[in-house]
């Protein structure tokens, strides 16, 4: 949870700064906050393997991943809910034009998007990090 948070709250600060240098409808600029999201859940990882002296179960790993791509993505949906209702409407319009996003986009669709879009990534990308942390050591075996 706690990496989810801080996860979330960067992505939160990436957009703003997007929105400062007048970047936010750039949605492609967007997927380079996937790279907080891998930092994030290998952090995540890695800290509870320590906690668990050095094991941890793939499942876990796994779960660990899942649920920091839930949180972090609810967190910058609940802002971006926050920000397109008080703040910037036309930000809707815009994300509508995009080849990403449905026309009949709502906001409700937008939270539901966002956070699906955070959770299978979170996923993902936990599977991808636990063909590291599976081993004991979390060294590359050698080759023969």
């Amino acid at each position: 949870m706690k990496y989810g948070i801080f996860v979330g709250i960067a992505h939160i600060i990436y957009f703003l700064i997007m929105r400062l240098l007048n970047l936010q409808n750039r949605v492609e600029l967007s997927f380079l906050s996937a790279i907080f999201l891998i930092i994030g859940i290998t952090v995540a990882i890695s800290q509870f393997k320590k906690a668990k002296g050095g094991n941890i179960n793939y499942f876990q790993g796994l779960a660990i991943g899942a649920t920091t791509g839930v949180v972090s993505s609810t967190i910058l949906a609940l802002f971006m809910v926050f920000y397109l209702t008080l703040f910037d409407t036309a930000y809707l319009a815009a994300l509508q034009t995009s080849s990403l996003f449905p026309l009949s986009l709502s906001v409700l669709s937008f939270f539901v998007l966002t956070i699906i879009y955070g959770t299978i990534p979170g996923f993902l990308i936990a599977f991808v990090a636990m063909q590291w942390f599976k081993r004991a050591d979390h060294t590359i075996p050698e080759r023969i």
